[in-house]
């Protein structure tokens, strides 16, 4: 399965200097289904789409593991075992960068706060659901892309987080291309969008097109 970017240590034959890896590796992207279930065994995303009309958010699982490894303490020559993860990982916060492809919107940078437990353990079968439209985004899209026009943007993904001793954590930086457009679409009078999309979310973004339903009955 092929990655999108990962930042590898370079062998610098002049200098004779390695670069350390991140301390967070971001792999593969995934698209969550409805219930916000990840098939990393399924075919990686290798970009996606977003009709803005219909769905107010990019929803992408990224694959991530931890580079810390901890480090065993012996106590004659026998490990010392039950001191918790020393150097798990907390991820505290999404950088998004917004390159316009072309022409079109130019779209500022965010940071938005996140929650992620990330342990020295984890391996690439971690994922982490990440919105990759940040509220500024939306707002400039919203505005600025007409009814029957788009915008391709490579997303910058970056992670920043810290470790349970408190020092600073960064994960390589990925760029995901999305394609935004505006078709337009709505739902007649007395209907509304159904939640078909990625963690229950409306329809709109890539192969969860925007469905329209009546309301339930009142059985009352």
């Amino acid at each position: 399965m092929k990655n999108f970017y990962l930042a590898m240590p370079l062998a610098l034959a002049l200098t004779g200097c390695v670069d350390s890896p991140p301390d967070i590796q971001i792999f593969n992207a995934f698209i969550p289904d409805v219930t916000c279930a990840v098939n990393q065994s399924g075919v990686a995303s290798a970009g996606g789409s977003l009709d803005i009309s219909t769905s107010r958010r990019y929803l992408a699982a990224f694959s991530i593991r931890s580079t810390l490894q901890p480090t065993d303490i012996t106590v004659s020559e026998a490990p010392v075992t039950g001191g918790g993860d020393a150097v798990g990982i907390y991820v505290t916060h999404v950088e998004l960068a917004y390159d316009t492809q072309g022409t079109g919107p130019s779209l500022t940078s965010e940071v938005y706060p996140s929650h992620f437990s990330l342990p020295s353990d984890a391996t690439a079968n971690s994922t982490l659901v990440i919105d990759l439209l940040g509220a500024s985004a939306l707002e400039t899209l919203t505005n600025q892309v007409a009814v029957g026009s788009g915008v391709t943007v490579n997303v910058g993904v970056k992670l920043i987080g810290k470790t349970v001793s408190g020092a600073k954590a960064e994960s390589n930086e990925i760029a995901y291309p999305i394609s935004f457009y505006n078709s337009g679409f709505t739902c007649p009078t007395g209907t509304f969008l159904l939640n078909n999309g990625p963690c229950g979310g409306t329809g709109g973004q890539d192969n969860f097109p925007p469905a329209c339903s009546e309301p339930p009955e009142d059985e009352t």
